[in-house]
């Protein structure tokens, strides 16, 4: 089975949009789950997401208030694993229209192959990024840099929500980090699962995508100076702090009840 699990806030004019794409433009290779993640949101998400449950097999987890990326990741990864089991991919997607459904069988592929991670990457060769500012661009990509120097992995993109895991290897990193797999409140939180699994010998590949800004209605939930400092937080306290090695692991596997 093919888990797709959406975080969203506030995001009723997109929400359907990205259903609609899902049904008719995806030749989906199996059978699927859609989770929806509302987080708080405070318009008319939660509505637009229901009228689908006719046409989509969707389950939704409502936060209330907004508990903030970090925690919808968190929700996100804790349904998935209760709802799947060996065999079964989870990928993330964005509600903003911004995953391109047009790779989307490209990282499944990547995961048959044997990845424990797949990554949409606009960094890579033949990816991009299209419709935003010179300045959001000039912040994204030294943002990028920065990672790629501070953590060293092999991959071109660091910060891409979108991407597909291996579903066992998402338990493995659950059952070995509890609570530590997710410390990061906000978007960084996708570069903190990144860099702990992949301190954990997981295999990850890329596959390129052209970001489309344009896509989204609306603007970007992203703050983006609050999240280059953050950045610039985690790869302190990850890198020059703790080092290259393997982060402390609890005392004792961590039961997925407890998270």
């Amino acid at each position: 089975m093919i888990i797709l699990a959406i975080p969203a806030y506030n995001e009723e004019d997109n929400i359907g949009r990205l259903f609609d794409r899902i049904l008719t433009t995806w030749q989906a290779p199996g059978p699927y789950q859609v989770i929806l993640v509302n987080d708080g949101s405070t318009d008319r998400t939660a509505e637009v997401a229901a009228s689908y449950r006719d046409r989509l097999p969707l389950t939704i987890v409502n936060h209330s208030p907004n508990q903030g990326v970090g925690q919808a990741f968190r929700t996100a990864f804790r349904t998935a694993l209760d709802l799947g089991g060996p065999g079964d991919t989870l990928v993330m997607l964005e509600a903003d229209n911004t995953s391109d459904l047009g790779i989307l069988n490209d990282l499944l592929a990547r995961v048959r192959e044997g990845y424990d991670l797949a990554l949409a990457s606009c960094y890579m060769p033949g990816g991009g990024i299209d419709g935003t500012t010179w300045l959001r661009l000039m912040l994204s990509e030294s943002a990028n840099m920065l990672l790629r120097v501070a953590f060293p992995i092999g991959v071109y993109t660091y910060s891409s929500f979108y991407r597909a895991y291996r579903l066992e290897a998402l338990r493995r990193a659950t059952l070995t980090y509890g609570d530590m797999l997710i410390e990061e409140p906000g978007f960084v939180c996708a570069v903190e699962v990144l860099v702990k699994m992949s301190r954990m010998n997981m295999r990850i590949a890329e596959v390129p995508m052209v970001l489309r800004s344009k896509e989204r209605q609306g603007t970007s939930k992203m703050n983006v100076m609050r999240t280059v400092n953050r950045y610039l937080h985690f790869i302190a306290h990850h890198r020059f702090q703790r080092g290259t090695s393997a982060l402390p692991l609890p005392a004792r596997p961590v039961d997925l009840g407890e998270m």
